[in-house]
């Protein structure tokens, strides 16, 4: 088949309903109904005179149609990069990052001015997320940051910002309340961000301890509402230390005893294929390492010297 007959709505429509063995789901990806999704399957089989899916359930691709997918589906997302690089062309000074809100929020904005200082020239757009990261299918994104296991960490996503977690509150929660352990944390109301419910579960574990009923926690959509309440003594959150770093050290908000929370989960970057290259992304992500470190050795400048003050510390 030549280029002028290729099918090319037919083939985009494939890829979807492939991707997620689904036409429903297809549907949904590209904005149409799922009658249109079938029709254009059926012609498309009609076309190549074979059959591509197996309609059982649950749905599956025919021997053919899996050779045709691993066919079309790089070749879309090699297009895709190719429209994505022109498009781009005369916009060498934009940088589109994607990350966390409560990461954009505590951490990213406050630095962001040292990279434009350095980089005056740089056009840098933030959008908040908390998909999973698919580095081949990132659409008009340059750099996309995530706190994931490493586990479930994505190849080509690099660590740069410790995860750890640390119980905060604010100072005036501990003034004549003793706060020796984290039993005595039954005794508190527990904020809880609902993006991240297991941090709590896996704390206490970790402690020896059952979790808390749910009438104990006060809970919010998102982490940065937890960080939030914690400063306005609403209770005791569980947050990554480097989010908060600043607060500690400002005296905002306090730790009222050392435990370990430790966590696989860290801040990792990933850049999108077509942008590895281009100076101002990597400038980026350079500065990304560089303020990672710093702040990774402020969080620990803040937990020694809340270990020599606090219960549970080192004397």
């Amino acid at each position: 088949m030549d280029r002028r007959s290729l099918p090319l709505n037919a083939l985009r429509t494939f890829d979807a309903a492939a991707r997620h063995l689904n036409f429903t789901r297809a549907a949904e990806e590209l904005g149409v109904t799922h009658g249109a999704v079938s029709r254009q399957i059926s012609a498309l089989e009609a076309t190549l005179a074979t059959s591509l899916f197996v309609r059982d359930l649950p749905m599956r691709l025919t021997a053919e149609g899996q050779a045709l997918f691993d066919g079309v589906s790089p070749a879309l997302d090699a297009i895709a990069i190719a429209v994505d690089e022109a498009s781009r062309r005369k916009s060498r000074s934009l940088v589109r990052v994607n990350a966390p809100p409560t990461f954009t929020m505590k951490w990213l904005i406050p630095r962001l001015t040292t990279f434009q200082r350095r980089f005056p020239e740089a056009d840098v757009r933030l959008s908040t997320g908390t998909g999973e990261a698919q580095l081949s299918r990132l659409g008009d994104l340059d750099v996309i940051i995530r706190r994931v296991s490493s586990e479930d960490r994505a190849d080509q996503m690099q660590p740069f910002l410790s995860g750890e977690l640390a119980c905060v509150c604010a100072p005036e929660l501990m003034e004549g309340q003793a706060l020796k352990g984290p039993v005595d944390l039954l005794q508190h109301r527990l904020i809880e961000a609902a993006t991240n419910r297991t941090n709590w579960e896996h704390w206490f574990a970790a402690a020896g301890l059952p979790r808390p009923p749910e009438s104990q926690f006060l809970r919010f959509e998102e982490m940065f509402y937890a960080v939030q309440a914690a400063l306005d003594g609403l209770g005791i959150a569980l947050i990554p230390l480097t989010l908060v770093a600043d607060d500690l050290a400002a005296g905002s908000l306090a730790i009222p005893f050392m435990l370990p929370a430790a966590t696989e989960r860290d801040y990792c970057f990933g850049v999108a294929p077509a942008r590895r290259q281009a100076p101002l992304t990597r400038a980026f992500v350079e500065w990304l390492v560089s303020e990672g470190a710093a702040s990774n050795q402020m969080a620990s400048e803040v937990l020694h010297e809340t270990a020599q003050q606090v219960p549970g510390g080192s004397s």
